[in-house]
């Protein structure tokens, strides 16, 4: 078992797990919609692990047939919105003489300090102790079992004690959660995904406000492989890891870069390229009842994401497009991108439809009467109608998780 300030000890192997959460205490009347679809996305993220009950008395509470891999299971449970804190906890009975017996029989374990100081937190308001109660006499026991002194400002262990109405946990561990709303509170979106480092970061950002997502991938057939392709698949299998199954839309667009470079400017090629994605996403979006267009742009971060140029863009759009990275840097994108794990795969070699034809001296500050004024030369209507057409549409399940670890149960038990 390592110590750990937040707790007690982290296991190898759990049997129960608390996971608080915040926003969702803010949503008044409508709570319980939000605390059914956060159970419903727990029991889908831990699908296939010996599940012997999920329930939220007063946080959610998972509570295993067996010994389960913690690590494992916080992986899972990281990929689930709404979650605000992980706690891998031992379940030590129902009063408060369960509570002391189970620390005197783990003292030697609980000793990983030289001082320490027991917090509790009391949801069930009918249980005979206050929190200050189980806290000032479970301090005396565990001075007397343990050896350790007591220090309430600056303890080296911190031994924290959850009752709830399901009996008395004792906390082994403190894990950040993912925070945010959970996935299908919020609406539909789909997600205009490169395959870049930039748009599966946009599309993890929204799916943590709580939105399902759908996508869509222009690559320049037929004048490239399909390597995009692939990759934008194994993207929208991990990203789905959040929210369940979802469905891809591969648009080949080639041909309709050829005709905008054979008729426009070639400075304005990347926006009117961009434009023309727009009106072909919206048509798939309507299909499939999204509400809005997600996409990567990060203001001023290449040349047709200048602010000129992103309004020049919105001009032609008939529905909201969110830019959920509009104010980050490239360094803390890669910086998402690889704690969500999808910058391995992003980063890998491809040639993408915006690469295509791309123009030497991209302009900078177009307006959209000169967007208007250079699409003049193309059927714009046509080209969106047929691209849409020939989109084919893939149904992508989440990324298997990785085997369970051969762990060794050891440490606390419940």
């Amino acid at each position: 078992m390592v110590p750990s300030p937040s707790g007690v000890g982290v296991q190898q192997h759990v049997r129960h797990v608390l996971a608080g959460f915040h926003e969702l205490t803010l949503k008044g009347a409508h709570r319980g919609k939000f605390e059914r679809v956060l159970l419903r996305n727990v029991r889908r993220a831990l699908a296939g692990l010996p599940v012997a009950e999920i329930s939220l008395p007063a946080r959610v509470t998972i509570r295993f047939s067996e010994d389960v891999p913690w690590p494992e299971v916080r992986q899972r449970l990281g990929t689930v919105f709404g979650l605000n804190v992980l706690w891998p906890v031992a379940h030590a009975g129902h009063t408060f003489d369960d509570l002391a017996d189970y620390c005197r029989a783990h003292a030697a374990t609980l000793a990983t300090g030289r001082t320490f100081a027991v917090r509790c937190r009391r949801s069930n308001k009918r249980f005979p102790l206050t929190s200050e109660d189980i806290q000032r006499r479970l301090g005396k026991i565990l001075e007397e079992c343990t050896g350790m002194g007591v220090n309430l400002a600056n303890p080296e262990l911190t031994v924290r004690v959850i009752v709830q109405d399901d009996g008395i946990y004792l906390v082994l561990a403190r894990v950040p959660g993912p925070g945010g709303l959970p996935v299908g509170t919020s609406g539909k979106v789909l997600v205009l995904l490169s395959g870049g480092i930039d748009s599966p970061v946009a599309a993890y950002l929204a799916l943590k406000r709580g939105v399902t997502a759908h996508f869509i991938h222009f690559h320049s057939a037929p004048y490239v492989g399909d390597a995009s392709v692939r990759k934008a698949e194994e993207i929208v299998a991990l990203l789905n890891r959040h929210q369940g199954a979802s469905r891809l839309a591969v648009v080949p667009f080639g041909e309709c870069q050829k005709d905008i470079v054979a008729s426009c400017p070639e400075a304005l090629r990347v926006v009117l390229y961009r434009r023309m994605m727009v009106r072909v996403a919206e048509r798939v979006a309507r299909r499939w009842r999204c509400q809005a267009l997600v996409t990567g742009e990060s203001l001023n971060q290449v040349a047709s994401q200048t602010l000129p140029n992103l309004a020049a863009i919105d001009r032609i759009a008939r529905m909201p497009i969110l830019r959920p990275l509009i104010s980050l840097d490239k360094q803390e994108i890669v910086d998402l991108a690889e704690r969500i794990g999808t910058y391995e795969v992003s980063i890998l070699p491809y040639p993408d439809c915006c690469s295509f034809l791309q123009p030497r001296h991209p302009t900078t500050g177009i307006s959209a009467a000169a967007c208007a004024a250079a699409e003049a030369n193309v059927d714009v209507e046509r080209w969106a109608r047929e691209v849409q057409r020939q989109a084919q549409v893939v149904h992508l399940d989440p990324a298997p998780w990785p085997i369970s670890m051969n762990l060794t149960p050891r440490g606390l038990r419940p």
